[in-house]
């Protein structure tokens, strides 16, 4: 055997010997990289799970206070977790106290298809699992294996081995969720805070009207003073067995601002809690004010010969608007139980429609006779205006408007005689 030959076989002797020991070395590196990534993954599953349960029991309850899956993502998603969870909790506290349940302080558009499960909404909720993308394995490894075994092989190889433990892992929270709905009657902020002691209510509201109108948002002054006025009487007064006239005027304005709200009637309400109607919802403010009437009569009726308490009639008056739905009176069979208001299976407003509401019957008198000359029939017209009351009186304006409306001269009397006279 030659010297070279020797020296041939001897380096590639010791060649082959290093290569093992860099793959070796390499296939160590490998292996340990894959166990910390496994492990990683079976700690992060552990949190995931522990996570999950707890936002699952946190959302049940939420749910039921808010008065359901759609409500509590509504609030969620508007306000975020922890502040959202905060809202619900606090006016549910408030509603138990004897506030307004939490379902009945805003109005979501209704649901097409499935809502959200309390699972699918934990699962968006819970942070999700984080395993690392193997970005940190890179370059890592011996010259030779990368040789070998290609540029990263050590990062490819890890990541191959362990996705299929831990690659379901990582999209556990990343299954679709029907999106939140939207509000047809949002909640607003001034909203959240109420108190439950309904003069310091009164005073916060009113110093919330306040701050509006100094913004020069007059319709929004308006709305709040509305609510403002009309729960305060509701409040001041529940112990009597009649509505007065300056409490069933204040319920049947917050009625119509409800109604209002609810249906999305285009407008708005200036300084004086006046609403001026876009031409295109005529129809739609009309309605309000039929079913407005009904609304005032209907509670009228409660309190007086039924005896419901008047804050329990604000409260099922607020749900038949939210929900849409007539509400009756059930009697109690038991001569010792009390009567209560439920809501039937029959709509109570309906866009576009004409009602036969009493409010639409006693206005006969006032359109009937305006003919001729109009000018001439501006007194009488307005002294019939004015021996009505409440949504009752605002329909027949408007309906004295509308014909008048054919003389320009007319119009301008009557406008000006209803001003003086306070309408």
């Amino acid at each position: 055997m030659s010297f070279f030959q020797g020296f041939v076989e001897g380096f590639a002797k010791s060649a082959d010997s290093s290569i093992k020991t860099y793959l070796n070395s390499d296939n160590q590196l490998k292996s340990k990289l894959a166990e910390k990534r496994i492990a990683r993954g079976e700690i992060e599953e552990s949190r995931f799970r522990k996570d999950n349960e707890k936002f699952s029991r946190e959302l049940k309850g939420l749910a039921k206070k808010a008065g359901g899956t759609d409500q509590a993502q509504y609030i969620l998603d508007k306000y975020g977790y922890d502040e959202g969870a905060s809202i619900i909790n606090s006016l549910h506290t408030k509603a138990i106290a004897g506030g307004k349940p939490v379902n009945q302080i805003f109005k979501l558009s209704e649901r097409v298809g499935q809502s959200a499960t309390i699972q699918q909404l934990a699962d968006f909720y819970t942070p999700a699992m984080k395993i690392g993308s193997g970005e940190s394995m890179k370059g890592v490894g011996g010259g030779i294996s990368k040789l070998l075994g290609g540029e990263n092989w050590i990062q490819k190889a890890v990541m191959k081995e362990t996705d299929a433990t831990v690659g379901k892992l990582t999209t556990a929270s990343l299954q679709d969720v029907p999106e939140a709905l939207s509000a047809l009657d949002d909640i607003e902020d001034y909203e959240i805070g109420y108190n439950i002691n309904p003069k310091e209510e009164y005073t916060r509201l009113m110093g919330v009207a306040t701050n509006f109108l100094k913004s020069g948002n007059a319709d929004k002054a308006s709305r709040v003073k509305i609510a403002a006025e009309a729960n305060y009487l509701t409040f001041m007064n529940s112990q009597k067995s009649d509505y007065s006239d300056s409490e069933i005027k204040a319920v049947g304005k917050r009625i119509e601002k409800d109604f209002v709200s609810v249906h999305g009637i285009k407008g708005a309400y200036d300084i004086s809690g006046n609403f001026t109607k876009a031409a295109d919802a005529l129809n739609m403010y009309e309605h309000a004010l039929e079913k407005t009437a009904d609304l005032t009569k209907f509670a009228q009726e409660a309190r007086k010969i039924h005896n419901i308490n008047s804050v329990d009639i604000n409260l099922a008056i607020t749900n038949a608007i939210t929900k849409n739905l007539v509400p009756i009176i059930e009697s109690s069979d038991d001569a010792f139980g009390k009567s209560f208001i439920k809501l039937s299976d029959q709509k109570l407003f309906t866009v576009g429609a004409s009602s036969g509401s009493s409010a639409t019957a006693k206005n006969t008198q006032v359109t009937s006779s305006i003919t001729g000359n109009l000018k001439t029939q501006v007194s009488s017209t307005v002294a019939k205006i004015a021996s009505l009351s409440g949504s009752a009186q605002q329909l027949a304006i408007l309906n004295a408007k509308k014909t008048f409306s054919a003389d320009s001269v007319a119009l301008s009397a009557l406008n000006k005689e209803l001003a003086n006279k306070g309408l």
